[in-house]
């Protein structure tokens, strides 16, 4: 539903990009395609004129010059798709390495093997998103002077789509024209999906209407491929436009394209659109899989209808459509957030029980779940049973925990677990050391806060706004006001800007050490500064002047608060309702009484 494609290291094989790519890459017999100084030379401005006139000329003439056999053989597919399937039979090699070094063997023969066996170790590359090295070992095959084919063509056109690099991709389709080949469809799908990912919605839906115009029909592949790039682009839209008129061409849309513009609806909550695809897949004959369940509750969780989301899970079984550790991690974690982790912990049984693997967001969701709700000794069990289970805790299952025991305040039970993260060879990121570093601050332990600050530095990890913000609030909160702002004027002489989060600490703290003209100086050049005051910042405000006694400014600084179009919540109206009480000011507090009730942010 959601995956994303992991790109391996490419050691020294992989060539720096905006280095050797750009430098050049030889299309032909000893010529030379330069990127950086012409980015349009004359083999692209060659392209340019055939397919111009391609599109000027006659129908007839359009159509056989793109010939396509009206099916594509499924070896073209694997080697230009390489994820729709395996390219790796025993014989191929595995790793990178292996792949560069069997292909240099092969062309340093005296009789090299077929282009075939070339291609395949390109479209192993491409598979993996090794497109640097695909496209020079391309070049190096151009250098042996041996001609590549049109899957081999394709297979190049793929890498510079995965790159981004669409000018050299139509270069690519320049030679495949003047080596005599005609692109098929993986060509044009290819170069589709390419469009696509660089969010150019405009040219993929104009390149898809010119070449169809001039008669060529694509088939359910490519427009699968249209609508999941312009869902993954954000133009959903679009992509149900191309949806209804595909029909008109000949093509039934399946399962896949109603696939892509659910997810991409449900991932606006837009569940009422979502759902009416639904209906219309079923009543067209078009089977929902698991995919389009999963991505369903997926929505459902998002939009907060937990129950519809249990109930639709109960629906798909009772259909005889097995759920996957997709759909049971994404209904799990959707319970856990709002609470609910008796219920989810019976999603989980039942997943055991069903004989799905849990993995380690599963785990996570649970031990989050039970840490929101303070059940942490709970969360510590299921984080203990992981190991049980053969699942190991990742970065951030020991994140969840070291929150949820700062929350409770077992912060050495923390710091326990952070050492263990060393010993495991896991790499504390930032949310590890902020998170470790407030539980120190709020448990008063300042100079172990500051000691593992120091610790953050030496190990590489450079300190953020959150870092000094949850120092500063510490700071403040054992009364060492005068290093709090000394701490302050380092934070931004290293570089990092305060955000009004960190002035709201700034201001409460100030306020709560008598310091109120400090304060309001401070408050009053956040506007000049470009900082927009938040209900937050003018209740803080607000405390500190009644705190002082100054009720009069605090009730200007409230009408000020509302004339710049910040709105006073409950805790602003509590919080200067009380001081007036407190200090007699009765008709004043009962009149803001009233307005509170009669704003509704009064429970009665």
């Amino acid at each position: 539903m959601r995956i994303k494609l992991g790109i391996k290291r490419q050691k020294k094989h992989n060539l720096n990009e905006s280095n050797k790519l750009d430098s050049a890459l030889t299309l032909s017999g000893g010529s030379t395609l330069q990127f950086n100084a012409f980015p349009f030379t004359i083999l692209h401005l060659d392209c340019k004129k055939r397919m111009l006139s391609l599109f000027s000329s006659s129908p007839i003439k359009l159509r056989y010059a793109f010939q396509f056999p009206n099916s594509v053989p499924y070896s073209a597919l694997r080697l230009c798709f390489p994820s729709t399937s395996s390219l790796h039979s025993p014989s191929q090699p595995q790793s990178l390495d292996e792949a560069v070094d069997s292909f240099t063997r092969m062309l340093s023969m005296r009789r090299p093997p077929s282009i075939i066996q070339f291609t395949k170790i390109l479209g192993s590359l491409a598979k993996t998103n090794h497109f640097p090295t695909a496209i020079s070992l391309f070049q190096q095959l151009q250098a042996r002077g041996i001609a590549p084919n049109l899957f081999t063509l394709n297979i190049l056109i793929n890498c510079c789509c995965g790159m981004g690099r669409m000018t050299l991709a139509f270069s690519v389709l320049a030679k495949i024209f003047r080596m005599g080949f005609q692109p098929d469809t993986v060509t044009l799908t290819t170069l589709i999906k390419g469009i696509c990912l660089c969010g150019n919605v405009e040219k993929t839906l104009h390149f898809h209407d010119r070449v169809l115009a001039h008669g060529f029909q694509f088939n359910q592949v490519t427009y699968g491929t249209l609508i999941n790039g312009l869902c993954k682009t954000g133009h959903t839209s679009a992509a149900i436009q191309v949806l209804r008129n595909i029909p008109r061409h000949g093509i039934v849309p399946n399962v896949i394209m109603y696939n892509a513009i659910i997810d991409s609806l449900c991932k606006v909550t837009f569940l009422s659109e979502a759902f009416h695809l639904y209906s219309e897949m079923i009543a067209k004959g078009i089977y929902p899989n698991v995919i389009t369940y999963s991505t369903l509750i997926y929505g459902l969780c998002l939009g907060g209808q937990l129950k519809e989301a249990i109930d639709l899970l109960n629906h798909m079984m009772l259909k005889n459509i097995t759920p996957n550790a997709c759909t049971y991690s994404t209904l799990i974690d959707g319970l856990c957030k709002e609470g609910r982790v008796k219920d989810a912990k019976s999603v989980f049984v039942v997943m055991m029980k069903k004989g799905v693997k849990p993995e380690v967001f599963i785990y996570n969701s649970l031990m989050d779940g039970y840490c929101l709700v303070n059940e942490v000794n709970k969360a510590k069990y299921v984080f203990n049973t992981m190991a049980q289970s053969s699942v190991s805790p990742n970065v951030c299952s020991y994140n969840i925990m070291i929150n949820g025991l700062c929350k409770s305040k077992m912060v050495d039970d923390a710091l326990n677990l952070f050492e263990e993260m060393h010993c495991r060879n896991l790499v504390p990121d930032m949310v590890t050391y902020n998170t470790l570093i407030d539980g120190l601050g709020k448990s008063r332990r300042i100079l172990c806060a500051v000691e593992l600050l120091k610790k953050m530095h030496d190990r590489g990890q450079p300190a953020d706004i959150v870092t000094y913000s949850s120092l500063l609030d510490a700071l403040f909160n054992i009364k060492q006001h005068d290093k709090a702002l000394i701490l302050f004027k380092e934070m931004k002489e290293s570089g990092i800007d305060p955000d009004i989060c960190t002035y709201n600490i700034l201001i409460d703290g100030l306020c709560k050490s008598g310091r109120i003209k400090k304060a309001e100086e401070i408050f009053e050049d956040l506007s000049i500064k470009g900082y927009r005051p938040n209900v937050q910042t003018y209740t803080i405000m607000i405390n500190g002047l009644c705190k002082e006694g100054l009720f009069h400014e605090a009730l200007a600084l409230m009408t000020k608060m509302e004339d710049s179009g910040c709105l006073p919540d409950a805790v602003t109206y509590e919080t200067i309702i009380r001081a007036l009480f407190e200090n007699g000011e009765n008709d004043k507090a009962e009149k803001l009484l009233r307005e509170m009730i009669s704003r509704g942010l009064l429970q009665r």
